[in-house]
C-alpha cells in the first residue's frame, strides 16, 4: 500500500499543476497568419496607325458607234461619268480603233487604332512563419515530456486500484 500513496500523493501533484501546464500549452501555440497580398492587372495601350484601304472607283462609258456610208466606224454620241478616283478616257484613232483608258488612284486612308494588352499578376498569399525562440521550443518539449508523464501516472493509477481491488477481494 506504501507505493499506492506514494503514486497518489505524486498523481494529486501533478493533478493541481494540470492546468498550469495547460495555460503554457495554450499560449505557445499560435495559429499560422496569411498575410493579404493585393494582386496587379498592368495593361499597356499601345497607339499605332492602321492602313485601311478604300474599295476602287469605277467610271462609266456610254457610246453610240454608227457605220458611215463607206463603212467605217463612227462615234456618235458619247457619255462618260468619272468619279473621283478614276478617270476614264475613250478615243479613236486614225486606223478607227477605238481606245479606252482608265486612271485610277490608290486610296489608302491610315486610321488611329489602340492596342490593349493586359498582363495580370495574381499574387496568392503565403504563410508567415518565425523560427520559434529557445523558450518556445523548450515550453514545447516540456509539454510532450508532461504528457508522457500522464499517460504513465494514469497507467500506474489504473494499475494500483486492479492491484487494490484483488487485495481487498483476497480478504
Amino acid at each position: 500500500m506504501k507505493l499506492c500513496d506514494y503514486i497518489m500523493n505524486k498523481v494529486s501533484r501533478c493533478i493541481t499543476l494540470a492546468p498550469f501546464m495547460c495555460i503554457i500549452l495554450v499560449c505557445s501555440c499560435r495559429t499560422v497568419r496569411y498575410v493579404p497580398v493585393e494582386s496587379k492587372a498592368d495593361s499597356v495601350v499601345v497607339e499605332k496607325l492602321v492602313e485601311v484601304q478604300l474599295p476602287p472607283d469605277s467610271a462609266t462609258i456610254r457610246a453610240l458607234l454608227e457605220c458611215d456610208e463607206n463603212g467605217r466606224v463612227v462615234l456618235n454620241w458619247l457619255d462618260i461619268a468619272n468619279s473621283k478616283n478614276a478617270q476614264a478616257m475613250l478615243t479613236i484613232d486614225s486606223l478607227g480603233n477605238l481606245l479606252a483608258k482608265m486612271r485610277t488612284q490608290p486610296d489608302t486612308v491610315y486610321l488611329p487604332s489602340k492596342e490593349v494588352t493586359v498582363t495580370k499578376e495574381e499574387k496568392v498569399p503565403y504563410p508567415v512563419e518565425k523560427e520559434l525562440t529557445r523558450w518556445q521550443q523548450f515550453r514545447l518539449d516540456v509539454g510532450g515530456w508532461a504528457i508522457g508523464i500522464l499517460i504513465v501516472i494514469v497507467i500506474v493509477k489504473i494499475i494500483c486500484r486492479i492491484v487494490s481491488n484483488l487485495s481487498i477481494n483476497k480478504k
